[in-house]
């Protein structure tokens, strides 16, 4: 999806699609995206055989054929939000239609500009993700939201964890093996 490509265009908006109306059918989403019909089908019997819309059975109508109700698959990808705070960390993991997986609040930790806060900071993540025994090649992104000042777009830290040249997203990837991270504030 990060491509850019027309196709991956198209596949950001249908899962957008998806994700703020639930389910629908094929004419609602053609109709919706201004495509045809063929066009669309195309996209989500694509979509549907890489694991990331399912079909949900057929729509009850009072006559003609019934359509299929497509919507995303919860368990394709998931994402995960850390908080960090001065005293505490919050960390939540959301499946791919937003819903809450598994959460835990109230983590004591003490933030500190160290590269010992860091690894701690990084068992903990590593400790929540041990827990939740989801497949790791599904968790699309870690979101860790940090207290101070922050360049999201750049993946710095000027605050806490400020340890390197290299961005504070690229040290926690190489830390958390190799996931994707991002921060902001």
């Amino acid at each position: 999806l990060e491509g850019g490509t027309k196709q991956a265009v198209m596949r950001k908006k249908i899962i957008t699609h998806y994700i703020y109306n639930g389910t629908s059918t094929i004419t609602e989403l053609a109709k919706e995206l201004d495509l045809s019909v063929p066009t669309v089908t195309k996209f989500i019997d694509e979509m549907c055989a890489e694991g990331y819309l399912n079909n949900y059975g057929k729509l009850e109508t009072t006559g003609g054929r019934h359509p299929s109700l497509y919507g995303l698959n919860p368990n394709s990808g998931y994402f995960m939000g850390v908080e960090v705070s001065m005293s505490e960390v919050n960390i939540g993991i959301i499946n791919f239609k937003g819903d809450m997986i598994h959460a835990k609040r109230h983590i004591p930790f003490v933030a500190k500009n160290t590269l010992e806060s860091l690894d701690d900071f990084c068992t903990i993540v590593k400790d929540f993700m041990d827990e939740t025994n989801l497949d790791k090649e599904k968790l699309l992104n870690i979101n860790v939201n940090l207290i101070g000042r922050v360049n999201s777009d750049l993946g710095y830290s000027y605050s806490v964890f400020n340890l390197s040249e290299r961005p504070l997203t690229e040290l926690l990837s190489e830390k958390l093996g190799g996931l994707r991270v991002s921060i902001d504030n």
